[in-house]
Order: C-alpha cells, then structure tokens, then sequence
C-alpha cells in the first residue's frame, strides 16, 4: 500500500520528554456501559521526541475480580477463566497502584480508548475519571485516518499486517500484549516517515481531527451511504444539521455532512 504523504513539518525529536500510559483492559462483554474489567495493563513508557527510553519502562499488569462472572463468550476472546479469577482482588484494590502510573503520565493511549476509558472512569473514578480529551491518544482512530481503505482497523489484523509483533511475546487479547502491541503501533507510525509530527500534541491533533464516515450508524438510513442519502434526502440531512446532538454525539458525521452538503454554515439557516 502506498504511504499517505508527510502531514507534519519538523522533527520527530523534539528534546521534550513525554510520558505516555498505553493501556489494555479485558472484560466481561462488549458493552463498556456493563462490562466490568477482569484483567488491567498499564505499561508508562517515557519518550524524548519520539525516542522511547525502554530502561524507563514501567509495567502494571493483574487479574482482578470483576463485579460479575465472566461469561463464556467472553473466555471464548480472552481465554480467561473464572477460575483463574478466584481469590483475586477488586479492581478497586488496585487503584493505588494504577494511580501511581496514571499520575506519571502526560498521555493516554489504547486501541479504542474510549472503550476502555469508559469502564476505567466507571470502576477506577479516582484514577480515570475527568481525563481531558487533549491527554488521549486513540491509536484506532490514528489508524483510520492514515489508512482509511485497509479491510479492518482491528489491533491483531493491524499487527500481521504491518508485523508489529516481531519483538512481543505473549497471547493475543490478553492486557500486556495488546498494551505492547498498541505501543507498536504507535512507533510504526511515529518512527517510519508515515507521519512526520513536531510532537506528541501534534499527532493528538492529527488524530481527533474529523474522520469521514461513510455508511448511517442509526435511524431510518441506518447501513446506508451517507453519500446516497445526502443526494436523494435534503430535508433529513438538513434536518440533522441543525440537531445539537450529532455534533455533540456523532461529530464524524456532522463534519461528514458539511463536507458532502459543501454548507458549513448551512446547520443555522
């Protein structure tokens, strides 16, 4: 696949130390709104630039009991086990320690991070709760936006694709190697001309800038083409422009529709 140009000027090292937390969580279902966490990885790395010191890496990984049984479907992922959940601690009794790497840390970083950064919020308050929207890296956003036609922006189809686990061991979906596999991919990113950012707030920018979205996720056009339905549907379309809740829900979606509409000031008319 050929590379998307350079986005960013200047250099990947920038003298500035940053400390980034790349973070996993395996739960109990797919729904972040319910599931509760049954195993936690935090793994602080420093950087200077893009330059990663690996002598000043810190890891926190542990099972813990989560509020509820883990399903079968969910084992089926994850392969872990009520059994091996027993006798392990709360979430909440390991706060203190997450607290102690979170504290360190001038990013957040995981593959759908707002999957993981709800349940956190939900079970570790103290710890996770109130993280401002500059402070997160969502290395699955990062991805659609610089690869925007690959089939799947899933973490393992990225990893063969783009062979991010030449220097890992571990099991798929378990929280430390998808933790180390995020950071992976990061530094694929970061360290091989495919994005050149001036520094870390760059490429959190970069990242939260808006994606196009290019099929309805909801409502009476759900699996259509936004496209389709912008041409043949101008009073739905119109319609939603001027609903506060899609900008503040759906905010892909409204820049999508701007973009196709060519109205950007079209939502106050």
């Amino acid at each position: 696949m050929k590379n998307e140009p350079d986005l960013f000027s200047g250099t990947l090292d920038t003298g500035e130390e940053t400390r980034v937390l790349f973070l996993d969580t395996e739960t109990t279902g797919p729904d972040p709104e319910t599931a509760s966490i049954c195993e936690i990885a935090l793994l602080l790395s420093t950087y200077r630039g893009f330059r990663r010191d690996p002598a000043a890496d810190l890891y926190l990984q542990r099972l813990v009991l989560p509020a509820e049984p883990v399903p079968p479907e969910a084992s089926a992922v994850h392969h872990i086990t009520n059994c091996m959940l027993e006798g392990k601690p709360a979430v909440s009794e390991i706060a203190d320690e997450a607290a102690e790497l979170a504290g360190r840390a001038d990013l957040l970083c995981a593959h759908n991070l707002p999957f993981d950064l709800t349940i956190l919020a939900r079970e570790l308050p103290g710890v996770f709760g109130g993280i401002r929207a500059e402070k997160q890296l969502d290395s699955l956003r990062l991805s659609k936006h610089l690869w925007p036609l690959v089939p799947s922006h899933a973490l393992q189809a990225l990893r063969y694709r783009f062979e991010l686990d030449a220097d890992l061991k571990g099991d798929a979906h378990r929280a430390m190697f998808d933790a180390e596999l995020v950071r992976a991919l990061v530094e694929h990113i970061t360290g091989t001309g495919l994005l050149n950012p001036g520094n870390w707030k760059e490429l959190v920018d970069y990242t939260m800038s808006p994606l196009e979205v290019k099929i309805f996720s909801f409502g009476k056009y759900r699996g259509k083409l936004v496209e389709d339905i912008a041409a043949q549907d101008r009073d739905y379309i119109m319609w939603l422009l001027k609903q506060e809740w899609v900008p503040q829900d759906y905010p892909d979606l409204y820049h999508t529709i701007l973009d196709k509409t060519s109205g950007k000031g079209r939502a106050h008319e």
